[in-house]
């Protein structure tokens, strides 16, 4: 094994900060990364009761790990958030904006909350966290950061103009920010999941929401005939992104939707 490939595979010494680290993909990502030795903080609001049992988990590891209850919409919140977690694990080195919200918004009836509330917390609360972790970054001289949008972010869905257009604006906050980062030692990439199996998708995975996507399976590349993927397939992505394997990668959207995309 090389030495390249043997710093690929651990994160110790690193500092992880992941964002809606209590379920779905957040709380996949965090177990990867205290298997591979890193110091994982999480923030979550959604699933604040279970943040003290996924701190237990990551901490089984071996590893030092600390949650946080704070809602990224709020910027103080998040500040604080930042401050409390930084002070448990030291200075963030590697952040993951995963949280995020879904739900389908359907003119000329959506109610004008719902658009709000997708931008107060998929986007705003991405760039606040962000924002929020930066100076230790920035005075390491390195970091590393990874957006989770989704493939709605980079094709039109219809009935999802609100969760699409919140996704498309991480894409373009994800670009932009790798071109003002990157000569500062921190790269910015951004993953387009399809449909993942998380709490998020839990109402479209039943013999309805199956039925509504036979169409689409019908004409899906993926070579394991699946629609919705796993957490963990995801998670593989994000560590890949933060390690020095992805080096060359600087503002890249990755499509991880079993070739969905390609035929829509």
């Amino acid at each position: 094994m090389t030495m390249q490939t043997q710093e690929g595979r651990s994160f110790a010494g690193r500092t992880v900060l992941i964002t809606g680290g209590a379920s779905g993909i957040g709380q996949a990502t965090a177990r990867a990364f205290a298997d591979r030795g890193a110091r994982v903080g999480i923030l979550d609001c959604v699933n604040a009761d279970t943040i003290d049992d996924e701190v237990s988990k990551l901490k089984a590891c071996g590893v030092d790990a600390a949650g946080v209850r704070a809602d990224i919409a709020d910027a103080a919140q998040v500040k604080r958030a930042i401050a409390d977690v930084s002070t448990s694990l030291g200075p963030i080195d590697t952040l993951i904006n995963n949280a995020g919200v879904w739900e389908p918004n359907p003119l000329p009836d959506s109610p004008l909350h719902l658009f709000d509330r997708h931008i107060d917390i998929n986007v705003k609360g991405t760039f606040y966290v962000t924002q929020a972790c930066l100076p230790a970054m920035l005075e390491q001289g390195n970091g590393v950061i990874v957006n989770i949008a989704s493939v709605s972010g980079t094709a039109g869905r219809a009935g999802d103009s609100a969760y699409s257009s919140s996704k498309a604006a991480v894409v373009m906050l994800t670009k932009t920010l790798a071109a003002e980062l990157g000569p500062k030692g921190i790269r910015v990439n951004c993953i387009a999941p399809g449909a993942v199996a998380t709490p998020l998708t839990a109402e479209l995975r039943t013999p309805e929401g199956e039925a509504a996507i036979a169409e689409l399976m019908a004409s899906h590349p993926g070579p394991n005939s699946r629609f919705f993927i796993d957490p963990e397939d995801i998670a593989d992505i994000v560590l890949f992104l933060c390690s020095s394997a992805s080096r060359a990668i600087h503002g890249a959207i990755i499509p991880a939707d079993e070739g969905l995309t390609a035929v829509m």
